[in-house]
């Protein structure tokens, strides 16, 4: 129930943070939001009773709502078009890290000591993190024009809602259908502990080659980036749909988390320059089409789950990552930068 609702506070204060960010500016808004969180990690480690707990991760998943997208509008805010893609995949690399990192510390401390140590130890890290933002310059600053002109302009941005839809479809594929892996194979007969360890192999993925792609993303057309992740994410549900098995879900993690470091990461850049003129709006409208295209795929593979029809849900994948292919790539292609 603590993630659900916490899931919930994310998804749902993002719409509140992106008109902030743009208001206040990014930097403040970044500075307020992990305060906010230190606070209700502090709170959720020294819980009472199960109602505080429920209360505090909330609000720190309302908190670290606005997390990414005001990231993600600061990257396209102060660094040039150029140089966007090398640190869209050094977030990528850290994300996955720290999931990895967090998953195993956690529980290490949960097993050693007490659950509530995890929580203090997030609300120490998350405090130093707030203070060091808060040394940031934030040379976007804060903007006094009126909110629903600026949503007008991102609603009539075909670019910009193109790019959102491709990214709700990638989010059906990599986050939605991604996360049913484990229940597939445990329904083939594999272990907990295997299951997880399997798809582990995503995280690694995304690591090494958000890192390779740096060295050549300033010489290869971004649409090749699109086609290479669409490609990486077809050939891992052919994988799946030939076989459910320990190996066999390994590989296709890994084809996964390709797909991410090359697909994710192009996106997040065009859309830093798509809607250059609402970017923090954008991003945020970016993000909720994330949360919203894996929300769609995890109830479509839940359904899946409880009728045993895994194939067919890894077909219809395979469909819609040529989809994702084919119309990515073509719209990349057919893109002029903006230079925002």
């Amino acid at each position: 129930m603590a993630i659900t609702f916490h899931a919930l506070a994310y998804a749902g204060l993002q719409v509140v943070w992106g008109p902030l960010s743009t208001r206040w500016g990014r930097v403040r808004v970044l500075v307020l939001s992990t305060a906010i969180a230190a606070g209700a990690n502090l709170a959720s480690a020294a819980a009472p009773d199960m109602v505080s707990f429920l209360v505090a991760r909330t609000i720190s998943g309302g908190a670290f709502a606005a997390t990414f997208a005001a990231v993600l509008t600061y990257f396209g805010d102060t660094l040039p078009l150029e140089r966007r893609p090398a640190a869209m995949s050094n977030l990528a690399s850290a994300t996955a890290l720290g999931l990895a990192l967090g998953t195993l510390i956690s529980g290490a401390v949960a097993t050693w000591t007490s659950w509530r140590w995890i929580f203090a130890g997030f609300a120490v890290v998350t405090a130093v993190m707030a203070w060091a933002i808060s040394r940031l310059p934030d040379p976007a600053g804060g903007s006094d024009e009126p909110i629903l002109p600026q949503v007008s302009r991102l609603l009539r941005n075909r670019w910009a809602l193109a790019v959102c839809a491709l990214t709700a479809l990638e989010g059906f594929l990599l986050i939605g259908v991604f996360n049913l892996l484990p229940v597939a194979l445990q329904q083939a007969g594999t272990d907990v502990f295997l299951s997880g360890l399997s798809t582990s192999a995503f995280g690694v993925a995304v690591v090494v080659l958000s890192q390779v792609m740096k060295l050549f993303v300033a010489r290869l057309p971004a649409w090749l980036f699109v086609v290479l992740g669409g490609s990486c994410a077809a050939l891992a549900f052919v994988v799946l749909v030939w076989q459910v098995s320990a190996p066999a879900v390994l590989l296709g993690a890994a084809l996964m988390g390709a797909g991410w470091a090359f697909a994710h990461t192009t996106l997040q850049t065009w859309m830093t320059d798509a809607a250059a003129g609402t970017r923090a709006l954008g991003m945020t409208l970016f993000s909720i089409s994330l949360m919203l295209g894996g929300a769609v795929g995890a109830a479509v593979g839940s359904a899946a789950a409880g009728k045993h029809a895994f194939p067919a849900l890894f077909a219809v994948a395979i469909a819609a990552s040529i989809v994702f292919t084919l119309v990515g790539g073509l719209s990349r292609s057919r893109y002029r930068v903006q230079g925002g």
